[in-house]
């Protein structure tokens, strides 16, 4: 019975311990090698005729599940506690992880701009009915006696990590004397690095009768697990070198993109006799983008399952015996699971995680001098799909508000940002030369019971020394 404490926390209660997230710079004119993966026509209005993200990393994170202690981001995480939160609630996660690496933008012309690069992409998204958790729960019977009376529970848990390369084209599409639009398009190749899924649907259990002790009855569960393949090729004989290579080697083939549009409001006046940068300056700036529509794709592994119709007399004393402690992995536990349904499955083939597409409206606005205001609003494109039961990652972002100032050398961020879970963080970022650093939540910093909520980023960028000619209007005329 030792075990239940080990699966109710992982069919029931999804998390992770750690996207193109660099929220706090959208709308800067010079971070276009990050900027093409919120809106790929970005690229073209850039006064500089190269930049180059080496290296970048960015974490954003939030959840209900667990609760962290005693760490902040500049304490040692050797003094930290955690614990399963309590009580009666729906629980969620919802993790983005992405590493950027030798992300280039290069300006054809004035109007007229390519980008490419590698990255890495790790999402995980879980929801649950709600449910009451304590974590002395030690039998199938003392889950069911604190959630008597729920109906219909669910458990949504899906993660997705892939390696992708990018080509990104942008380009002036119309201008006149008042006006410019930018148009651009990401195509993406990916290969489907890990992959997983877990679902539980029409949950129901009732008692029977009156004995003493109680007997609970699991009447409902519809199951389905599956992961890809190449975690069944993982040996404890073989050394980590081939482990890796097995890994890596034994994966799918998967495609998305991004397309987008800018439309630039240009200056009424210009306070200075134009020159060649003056060429990218506005008053307004609005951009829409559809992002990462697409998929990636895996092979499922061995222990994949998909069970329908429980036996009749599934109490909780067979189910206490069918998952106790000589259940050590998912081949036994696949087999122990199976003989409780009347139509147990496995999953062979391949299958698809989509990515978390959405569409982005953002609006930059110059105010004086460096000085910008940022808003970018993102809408979650699996609301319009009529398929409910589509393996699907998402994205956490909802509103993002940012102030920021700005020259070629240096840069101040303060977003504030209101995520899909009605969460409300304040964060900060810097650019100093080619160093990059932020924080979606300064509470990550300042607190040290908060850390679950929020996420950082750093980012390496190298810029072209002679951009497009002197300055000539005045908010690019501010001391480096």
């Amino acid at each position: 019975m030792k075990y239940l404490n080990k699966i109710v926390p992982v069919l029931f209660c999804p998390f992770a311990l750690a996207a193109q997230n660099y929220s706090a710079v959208n709308g800067s004119l010079y971070t276009g090698s990050l900027s093409v993966h919120n809106n790929p026509s970005s690229i073209v209005n850039t006064p500089m005729k190269f930049d180059l993200a080496v290296l970048g990393v960015q974490d954003k994170h939030t959840t209900n599940v667990v609760k962290v202690f005693k760490y902040s981001l500049l304490s040692n995480p050797k003094g930290s506690q955690y614990l399963f939160e309590e009580g009666d609630f729906s629980r969620y996660a919802n993790v983005n992880l992405n590493i950027n690496l030798l992300n280039t933008r290069i300006a054809i012309s004035r109007k007229r701009a390519i980008a490419f690069g590698a990255n890495f992409k790790s999402y995980l998204f879980g929801k649950t009915s709600p449910y009451h958790f304590i974590d002395t729960i030690s039998q199938f019977a003392h889950f069911f006696s604190l959630n008597e009376g729920k109906e219909n529970m669910r458990l949504d848990l899906f993660t997705s990590s892939w390696a992708e390369l990018y080509a990104s084209y942008g380009q002036t599409v119309f201008e006149d004397a008042s006006y410019r639009l930018n148009a651009g398009v990401t195509l993406k190749i990916n290969r489907g690095l890990s992959g997983a899924f877990a679902k539980l649907a029409n949950g129901n259990f009732l008692r029977t009768g009156s004995s003493n002790p109680v007997i609970y009855e699991a009447t409902a569960a519809d199951i389905d697990f599956g992961y890809s393949s190449n975690y069944d090729l993982l040996n404890d004989n073989k050394t980590s070198r081939e482990n890796f290579n097995d890994f890596v080697s034994f994966t799918e083939t998967g495609f998305s993109f991004d397309a987008g549009v800018e439309f630039l409001i240009k200056p009424t006046a210009a306070d200075y006799p134009e020159e060649e940068e003056s060429f990218f300056d506005y008053d307004w700036k609005i951009g829409v983008s559809a992002l990462d529509i697409g998929y990636g794709q895996y092979h499922f592994g061995r222990y994949s399952i998909g069970n329908r119709v429980l036996f009749p007399g599934t109490t909780d004393p067979v189910l206490d015996s069918k998952f106790d402690s000589t259940i050590t992995g998912l081949g036994p536990f696949k087999d122990s699971l199976s003989t409780l349904y009347q139509f147990p499955g496995t999953y062979a083939g391949k299958f698809r995680i989509t990515h978390p597409s959405r569409l982005v409206l953002n609006v930059d606005r110059f105010i004086t001098d460096a000085f910008f205001i940022n808003a970018d609003i993102s809408f979650d494109l699996s609301l319009a799909t009529t398929n409910k039961d589509q393996l699907r990652v998402k994205d956490m972002n909802l509103l993002t508000i940012t102030p920021r100032w700005e020259t070629k050398k240096k840069a101040f961020y303060l977003p504030v940002h209101l995520n899909n879970y009605n969460q409300l963080w304040a964060g900060g970022a810097v650019r100093i030369g080619p160093v990059l650093f932020g924080v979606h939540n300064w509470s990550n910093i300042f607190s040290k019971n908060k850390i679950t909520r929020g996420g950082g980023y750093i980012a390496i960028l190298l810029r072209a020394s002679d951009i497009t000619g002197r300055r000539a209007d005045k908010r690019f005329a501010c001391p480096d």
